[in-house]
């Protein structure tokens, strides 16, 4: 494991630098035509992302293998994290903010301490890349979801293996674990969700998803509803609802797979990105659309909301992070590591 720092002036000055040019912008001619410069977050697409409790910190996984440690608001690199050789395709942070869980294409859980970023634990055992990684509320177990059709749950203090959750028969595309820590869900390309007991891992249920299956899941703050993104005859986004988990609103919308979902803390409004690569902003009362956002140039893999509710964090196959406001969706920066290159350059009327 390699960690490599910048100074924080420094990374401050690229990073400012680098996330915005905006040429001939003036409230006397709103329609200019303006270029936003964009560098790289990642050396491939960008696959995962987690904000910590603090806000203040951002993480971000790569098809280059690599952890990212930037600071927020500002986007300025912190740090890079090796151990991984292949994609990190999920992240985690625990709810006290000391500890993350990447999942990888190379099949482990990898344990790093915050906001050192040193590598604690490497958990194996899984046969096929970890689409999804959670922490329960207490933070002392991490769920891990597998293409191998498994879920385990693993001791995060010294890494050991607790359980492994046997029922789906396809592919286990996420995990998300209630915010009351008594109820963990499942999603699995063989079209259900299985809801789970904790601590003990027992199979209470088996939700159908109809047509489609879902790739991203994430919980309200309070528990009362869970938001799944997928492919179901038209990608949508859905709202269930506790403990029923009855589907109480589908949102529709995105003309490709949904990738990727978070909600607001104060659950007002949710975001979701896609395969069609926009992100799309509701009024979550009501299922109207507020904003669609076509700024990014391909695949939407991962979304993430600050803890204030005043900011959504993307992550794409267009190698870029980027920030939003909300609620107008309004563009607000960048994450981009001043050792690659600016190759995005994204023309728009201001």
């Amino acid at each position: 494991m390699k960690i490599e720092r910048r100074d924080f002036l420094k990374s401050s000055l690229a990073g400012a630098a680098g996330a915005l040019l905006a040429v001939g912008c003036g409230n006397s001619r709103p329609r200019t035509t303006c270029n936003r410069r964009i560098g790289d977050a990642h050396a491939g697409s960008v696959y995962s992302l987690a904000v910590d409790p603090s806000g203040a910190l951002l993480v971000s996984g790569g098809a280059d293998a690599l952890v990212k440690l930037w600071r927020l608001p500002d986007g300025a690199l912190l740090g890079t994290l090796t151990g991984h050789s292949q994609g990190v395709v999920s992240l985690a942070i625990s709810p006290n903010g000391t500890r993350l869980a990447s999942g990888g294409s190379d099949s482990t859980v990898k344990l790093w301490s915050l906001p050192d970023g040193a590598l604690l634990a490497t958990l194996a055992g899984h046969r096929l890349p970890v689409a999804g990684v959670a922490f329960t509320p207490d933070g002392l177990t991490v769920a891990s979801a597998s293409a191998d059709a498994t879920i385990k749950l693993w001791n995060v203090a010294d890494g050991s293996l607790l359980a492994t959750l046997t029922g789906h028969t396809l592919g286990v595309t996420d995990v998300a674990v209630s915010p009351d820590g008594t109820l963990l869900v499942s999603s699995s390309q063989d079209k259900t969700m299985n809801l789970w007991s904790l601590p003990d891992g027992a199979l209470l249920n088996t939700i159908p998803t109809n047509a489609g299956w879902v790739n991203a899941m994430a919980f309200s703050q309070d528990g009362t509803w869970l938001v799944t993104g997928g492919s179901n005859d038209g990608d949508t986004v859905v709202l269930w609802s506790p403990p029923a988990f009855v589907p109480a609103r589908t949102l529709k919308g995105h003309l490709g797979e949904v990738k990727a979902v978070a909600m607001t803390p104060d659950k007002s409004m949710l975001a979701s990105g896609g395969l069609d690569a926009t992100i799309r902003l509701w009024h979550a009362p009501d299922g109207g659309t507020a904003k669609v956002i076509e700024d990014h140039s391909n695949s939407i893999n991962a979304l993430a909301i600050t803890p204030n509710g005043k900011l959504v964090i993307s992550g794409s196959s267009d190698r870029s992070i980027r920030f939003w406001n909300l609620p107008n969706g309004s563009y607000a920066g960048s994450a981009s590591d001043p050792a690659l290159p600016v190759q995005t350059v994204v023309s728009f009327t201001c």
